[in-house]
């Protein structure tokens, strides 16, 4: 998968289980749901959908706690887990959901913000 230095896709748990980003660097955007205490963070993103992250054993972990997660995508439709930011109580899922699933994936604003999709 070729992609551009510095520019992650924006995916929720339905684009990333279609397996089409794997490979690669993405973002998504959710909360934290469980962690395994070992490596396994459960993450539900913006669309409900729930994301396996693979993490270090010294995660952060805060049930309920909104962030984005940056990562690899693996085959296994699970997050090698990179980096992550919290963006705080007052996030709104559905906005955010709908703009990277129906905005940054629709080929007439591709100029404005690259191919997403």
């Amino acid at each position: 998968m070729s992609q551009i230095d510095g520019a992650f896709p924006r995916l929720n748990a339905s684009m990333l289980h279609s397996g089409s980003h794997n490979g690669g660097i993405v973002s998504l955007i959710g909360k934290a749901v469980s962690f395994d205490g070992s490596n396994t963070l459960e993450f539900e993103c913006v669309d409900g959908g729930k994301v396996q992250v693979q993490v270090n054993p010294d995660f952060d972990f805060q049930q309920g706690k909104v962030m984005e997660i940056m990562g690899a995508a693996n085959e296994d439709k699970t997050i090698q887990f990179f980096i992550n930011r919290e963006l705080g109580e007052g996030f709104d899922f559905d906005t955010y959901n709908q703009m990277i699933s129906k905005v940054l994936t629709n080929p007439k604003y591709s100029e404005l913000f690259g191919a997403q999709g």
